[in-house]
């Protein structure tokens, strides 16, 4: 009778708690002959390809075919391209990168000091980054080494969070999609708490959670928003550590079903720059 009660106890621990059980490593694929210096990562909704951006020596995207739709590890790259921003000036220090759901516009992060903000370009063909061109800007005044970046499904609001600034952002977008409109400025409690080396943050599909992950832990916590896409009182629920595959977390991004993850990893030598591939067992969120 006393082992069936513990049977039943520990069950009910593991299946109750706000633990992430149902995310798993799978495989990895080692970029480093593309880039010294790895940052943030994006998937295509399809899982047909991947970008990633470098702080090399001259800031970059680069773009990967997957053979096999999220199958990191058939990667081939299929181009190299040059971050330009105003005046045909190489971006420095980029980061989270994000696209518009149609493939026409690209968002990254601009985390140099001086000129710190998110860069938006337009793309002449859909999801091709070789036809990138420069477009506007967001500018953050009141900021230095700013990370993370996020939309809104609708492109009506864009999230921002600085590496140790200790809170997200958020802007209003009156002009979906376009930075240039961005006003209405709000910002959440703390989460230094939990991370206090911030490299990006996504939101679930409707917007009621947030993970916000970075390597002061090399770990992806989740928040729950009680008002869904209203980011001014956040509440820690879990936390998963990565630090067993990586201790240099640069980005992360989950697929739009939430069926994988894609951990970004740069020690700060000139190799290990690689993409990490996770495995979640159930779509729509962590826990289950």
């Amino acid at each position: 009778m006393k082992k069936n009660f513990l049977f039943v106890l520990f069950f009910f621990f593991v299946f109750s708690s706000n633990s992430f059980a149902n995310l798993q490593f799978k495989q990895s694929k080692d970029i480093s002959d593309d880039t010294d210096d790895l940052r943030g990562i994006f998937i295509k909704p399809d899982g047909t390809r991947v970008y990633v951006t470098s702080d090399d020596e001259t800031p970059t995207v680069i773009e990967y075919s997957l053979n096999v739709p999220f199958d990191i590890s058939t990667a081939t790259k299929t181009s190299h391209t040059n971050l330009l921003v105003s005046g045909g000036a190489a971006m420095d220090k980029p980061h989270a990168i994000e696209f518009k759901p149609d493939g026409k516009v690209m968002y990254v992060i601009h985390s140099n000091s001086g000129s710190v903000g998110v860069e938006q370009f337009n793309l002449t063909t859909a999801w091709d980054t070789q036809t990138i061109s420069y477009d506007t800007s967001l500018s953050i005044s009141d900021d230095v080494q700013i990370r993370a970046l996020a939309f809104k499904s609708d492109g009506t609001r864009v999230y921002i969070a600085q590496r140790d600034y200790g809170k997200v952002k958020q802007f209003d977008l009156p002009t979906p999609w376009d930075l240039s409109s961005a006003t209405n400025k709000v910002e959440s409690n703390s989460f230094t708490g939990e991370e206090n080396n911030l490299r990006n943050i996504q939101f679930s599909s409707d917007g009621t959670f947030m993970y916000l992950g970075g390597n002061g832990g090399d770990d992806i916590n989740r928040y729950k928003l009680p008002t869904a896409w209203d980011i001014s009182t956040i509440t820690h629920e879990t936390t998963f550590s990565i630090s067993s595959q990586t201790g240099e977390m640069r980005g992360f991004k989950f697929t739009a079903n939430f069926t994988k993850l894609y951990v970004t990893g740069d020690p700060g030598v000139e190799e290990d720059d690689i993409i990490y591939e996770y495995d979640l067992e159930c779509a729509g969120t962590i826990t289950c």
